[in-house]
């Protein structure tokens, strides 16, 4: 075959091949940068992924509760069921395994329903799981408990107790088996304990792990331990106790519940609580689930966040990103972190299908509401973050802690416009359109600035970062760039500020120059005209619109997506270390 009807042949394929296959099939390796063309929430190892839910045997009602919390998972995804109990468990285990593969599963995610990581269960189901599959394709999500859902979950709880705030609480878990299983047990839970307390207005609580194997040879011993702990707590001034676990419920009467209720001491009550297992662990499933789909099972889907104002301001914003709420579902949340409206706009984008929400904070400042979203989606249990510092005008909506969001979908979250080497392209690009004569004109970035003296100054670095990068990207063909903060809201600090941007632009107008004001602000003039009266300048305007601010709000969004793709593969030893 001569070469020359070897390249016509390849070209007639490739005709082909282009008639027969979708776009994004032929440019599948494209790099990722534009998400409706490339699944940029591949799924795990590009397979399709079956879900092993496995969670501890309670008995006939406690199971029960189990399998109603996993029907939504089973409606939506390729999901099976398995309660572990011991060696017993394993031909479910691999008849569990053999269905998912029936449907077509390439890749295992594991949903381990447990509060801890250590629970005895869960190292034994571990073990029978690694002598099915050799840990071939398998991935461990996290436990229930390591979720702020749990976090949640108990903090509900917790509204059930009223007036005792100052007494501490008892909280009784259950399933070690050896003294080793009751101290990781007990760590386990009281990071869930203390981070639900966190604000409760509760003292403190004390914790019990009760024992779970009475085949077990120190089950007596472990038992003996846990009540003696509870008689002490008892002569100490502890009256309230409250469950947490995922225990034996056999039915209403015989459960560990009851038992325990029966066996409390003199003075000691089991709280009455709303029981809100169902909830909490459909929402974990499925969100869970979300975080190992590609954004055809779990599509992508964005909370566009900023300050807000007036209709105008509002819809100047909607507009200016228009080609991306094409390209993404998108919502809107204008507001300084009101927890209802960024709520709110979470559940308008589940209602559209969506399984992954990346909330992008269009502020001036990482920090700017950072701490408060961060908890409101669970991030301070889940990823905590060093930086929980906001200035005293971000202070909004943090009275009594509110509750973290309820969702299926996994929200994460970016922004900050800081010294975005876009937001110093842009101001430059709009001094340079209202420019008539550069070498005569000096330019003055202004920002809004922070009421306290630290604050202010890292917004001074800032505007000092950005300055220097317009100057290096042109900004040296006008006269000079200098910057300075107006510190607007503080009438005590205002006038000094007003005054320094006065001297400059009066400095600048001096033998024939000109000012061209700048401000640092992601979309508006600004308070330069009422600050700055009776003296000659040319104003700009912030960064949207401009076709470099849409660019940073997507460069959000991929930072999001890689934040996502980092959280999917946390890996659990199927063997304990």
């Amino acid at each position: 075959m001569s070469n020359k009807f070897r390249q016509v042949k390849t070209f007639i394929m490739l005709c082909l091949l282009a008639i027969t296959l979708p776009f994004s099939t032929l440019f599948a390796n494209t790099v990722f940068d534009d998400c409706s063309h490339n699944d940029c929430l591949a799924g795990i190892a590009s397979g399709h992924a079956g879900f092993l839910l496995v969670a501890p045997d309670r008995g006939y009602a406690g199971n029960q509760t189990v399998r109603a919390s996993f029907a939504a998972l089973k409606k939506k995804r390729t999901a099976q069921l398995v309660f572990m109990t011991d060696e017993r468990a394993e031909p479910y285990i691999e008849n569990a395994l053999n269905k998912l593969r029936d449907a077509g599963a390439t890749q295992f995610v594991v949903l381990p329903l447990f509060f801890s990581a250590s629970h005895p269960k869960l190292t034994a189901f571990r073990l029978l799981l690694k002598k099915l599959t050799e840990n071939k394709n398998i991935t461990f999500a996290r436990v229930f408990g390591q979720s702020y859902l749990a976090v949640e979950m108990l903090s509900e709880r917790l509204t059930s107790v009223k007036g005792e705030t100052q007494n501490p609480l008892l909280l009784i878990t259950q399933g070690a088996t050896s003294t080793a299983s009751v101290v990781a047990m007990r760590d386990d839970i009281k990071r869930i304990a203390d981070a639900a307390i966190a604000g409760s207005g509760h003292k403190k609580m004390k914790l019990v792990v009760l024992p779970n194997d009475r085949k077990s040879t120190v089950y007596k011993a472990l038992q003996k331990e846990a009540w003696d702990d509870i008689y002490a707590f008892n002569k100490a001034g502890v009256t309230h106790v409250l469950p947490f676990h995922l225990g034996v419920v056999f039915d209403s009467m015989m459960s560990v519940n009851a038992w325990a209720k029966s066996k409390l001491p003199d003075g000691m009550k089991m709280i009455a609580f709303d029981d809100n297992e169902v909830e909490f662990f459909s929402l974990w499933m499925q969100r869970e689930a979300n975080r190992y789909l590609s954004s055809q099972d779990a599509p992508l889907g964005i909370v566009f966040h900023a300050h807000g104002a007036d209709f105008h301001w509002n819809q100047g914003m909607r507009d200016a990103v228009n080609r991306l709420a094409k390209k993404y579902p998108m919502e809107f949340a204008f507001s300084m972190a009101d927890p209802k409206d960024l709520r709110q706009a979470v559940q308008r984008l589940e209602k559209r299908g969506v399984g992954v929400v990346i909330i992008v904070r269009v502020f001036g400042m990482r920090s700017s509401f950072r701490h408060g979203i961060e908890r409101l989606i669970g991030l301070d249990i889940e990823a905590p973050t060093s930086n929980k510092t906001e200035t005293a005008t971000h202070q909004h909506h943090r009275g009594s802690p509110v509750g973290r969001l309820k969702t299926t979908a996994l929200v994460v979250t970016e922004g900050g416009l800081e010294d975005s080497d876009l937001f110093a392209q842009a101001m430059l690009e709009k001094a340079k359109a209202l420019s008539e004569n550069r070498a005569k004109e000096t330019v003055i970035v202004v920002a809004h600035g922070k009421g306290t003296e630290h604050a202010n100054q890292q917004w001074m670095k800032v505007l000092d970062s950005l300055v220097t990068k317009m100057k290096a990207n042109g900004g040296d063909e006008f006269n000079a760039i200098h910057y300075q903060t107006w510190q607007e809201d503080w009438d005590d600090k205002r006038g000094e500020r007003i005054n320094a941007v006065l001297k400059l632009v009066n400095e600048a107008n001096k033998k024939g120059g000109s000012t061209i004001i700048i401000p640092a602000r992601t979309t508006g003039k600004g308070r330069a005209s009422s600050f700055l009266k009776d003296v000659d300048y040319k104003a700009g305007t912030g960064f949207a619109p401009h076709p470099l601010f849409s660019k940073w709000v997507e460069q959000q969004i991929i930072r999001g997506v890689e934040t996502v793709k980092k959280t999917r593969h946390i890996k659990y030893p199927l063997l304990p270390q």
